[in-house]
């Protein structure tokens, strides 16, 4: 990011820190003043997560709130995916980890394309084992069989930069890695397939949390990895906690966290970004999937922290004017 988008960066969120709480307003009417975009659609993720149940609310709200006359929230596999939809102008919003974001945007010529409308929730790096494994390091994985996530996922680029760091993917034994969704990845655990599973995503993951009602299970505390990380990729990376229970009856751990973004075009019209921001802001309780309430980042203080990756002039103007 360039010195003057660090100053901008600045200056809003002392804004937004300065502001006074924000008022609520009733958003139909603000929204009913802007052109309606035809289309919406949402690359979000697997059908039972909590990003595609977002993206789904977020779809309805669209419409509902006239920023879009039509909205589909759309099933992949993959962060990549996601922003491949997106700068092929197949999806015209797209949810990703900042982590993955920025490796776009370094590597693909279209990385020109993308600008982040907000920060919407904070990602759990989970490390599942069965409750009796013997394995109670990174250190034991080292031939052990690990389901590291759909290929391009955030799971699958986040979980090789750990297994990096760590020294593991140079190991003369190293483990063998399936290249697995986390509903098939779940699948193998369950039947015993593989030692352990790589599965980022918010809290809880309902499908792991139905896994732990019938079988018992454990979280490896993966945060060793976290000084490395941020030397190799600053300004991305978090110790976060998976509180006790989150899971029946696994334990509290701690573990890395990355910032879930969604992001647009650049192209897309300052208005409807706008519109699309302050939606986030203000409607957020009816954005909220059923099962992660409490752990999302809708309010323009969180939301703004897109983990350096550069905001759309349409959301800057949203969070200006919120507290202008």
């Amino acid at each position: 990011m360039t010195g003057d988008n660090t100053l901008q960066r600045r200056t809003l969120l002392k804004l937004l820190v300065s502001a006074p709480a924000l008022m609520t307003m009733p958003l139909i009417s603000s929204c009913s003043a802007l052109a309606t975009e035809q289309q919406l659609d949402i690359a979000s993720g697997e059908e039972g997560g909590m990003y595609y149940e977002f993206a789904q609310l977020l779809s309805s709200a669209l419409v509902g709130n006239s920023i879009a006359e039509h909205s589909t929230a759309l099933n992949t596999e993959a962060s990549a995916q996601n922003l491949e939809l997106l700068v092929t102008g197949r999806a015209q919003l797209a949810l990703a980890l900042a982590d993955t974001v920025a490796e776009f945007r370094a590597q693909t010529p279209e990385q020109g394309k993308i600008r982040a409308l907000g920060r919407v929730y904070q990602n759990y790096f989970h490390c599942i084992l069965r409750a009796d494994s013997d394995v109670r390091s990174l250190g034991d994985f080292p031939g052990r069989s690990i389901g590291t996530g759909a290929a391009g996922s955030g799971t699958w680029v986040t979980g090789q930069r750990i297994l990096s760091v760590a020294g593991i993917k140079d190991h003369k034994n190293a483990p063998q890695e399936h290249i697995l969704g986390y509903t098939a990845g779940i699948k193998a655990l369950r039947r015993g397939e593989i030692d352990a599973l790589f599965l980022f995503g918010g809290m809880p993951v309902r499908p792991l949390a139905e896994l732990a009602e019938e079988l018992e299970l454990k979280l490896l505390d993966i945060s060793e990895v976290l000084p490395k990380l941020r030397d190799a990729y600053p300004g991305l990376y978090d110790r976060v906690v998976i509180p006790p229970n989150t899971y029946p009856d696994v334990p509290a751990i701690d573990t890395i966290g990355v910032s879930n973004l969604l992001m647009a075009r650049a192209d897309l019209p300052n208005k409807t970004a706008k519109a699309v921001v302050k939606l986030l802001a203000t409607e957020a309780q009816q954005l909220v999937p059923q099962s992660s309430a409490g752990i999302q980042h809708l309010t323009p203080e969180t939301l703004i922290s897109t983990a350096g990756q550069p905001l759309h002039r349409g959301a800057r103007e949203a969070y200006l004017e919120l507290h202008g």
